[in-house]
């Protein structure tokens, strides 16, 4: 049997955050990302997916629970939608992670826009 390769969220003491590539992680992990307990964490992931805004990775490990199938570990998309529903220290210092990329990446976009501009304005 061929053994899934899964990354974590990281989060270091001074506010370093590291997202790999391909993000899975279970709710033991997430709580711990955002420092709050367990069945904190599951509660607001079930709620987030009952919502159906965003699912876990079902094509894992899942688990039975009467009559539902729950996956065991959850993508980024997860993480992000937590980030936004948690009140911890830990989940404001990703948010601002989250926002600080974004803004960086758009300002990469608008300086290539710029760019071609300023290249088709020169070769034309």
């Amino acid at each position: 049997m061929k053994r899934e390769i899964r990354e974590v969220i990281t989060m270091s003491d001074n506010g370093i955050v590291t997202v790999p590539n391909n993000v899975r992680m279970n709710i033991g992990e997430i709580a711990n990302l955002f420092g709050i307990y367990y069945r904190t964490a599951k509660r607001y992931i079930r709620v987030i997916e009952k919502s159906g805004i965003v699912n876990g990775d079902y094509s894992m490990c899942c688990t039975v629970e009467g009559q539902k199938v729950y996956p065991e570990y959850y993508g980024l998309e997860m993480v992000i939608a937590l980030a936004f529903h948690i009140q911890s220290p830990q989940a404001i210092v990703f948010r601002k992670y989250l926002v600080k990329i974004i803004n960086t990446h758009s300002l990469i976009i608008q300086l290539t826009d710029k760019i071609q501009k300023i290249d088709n304005y020169l070769l034309n």
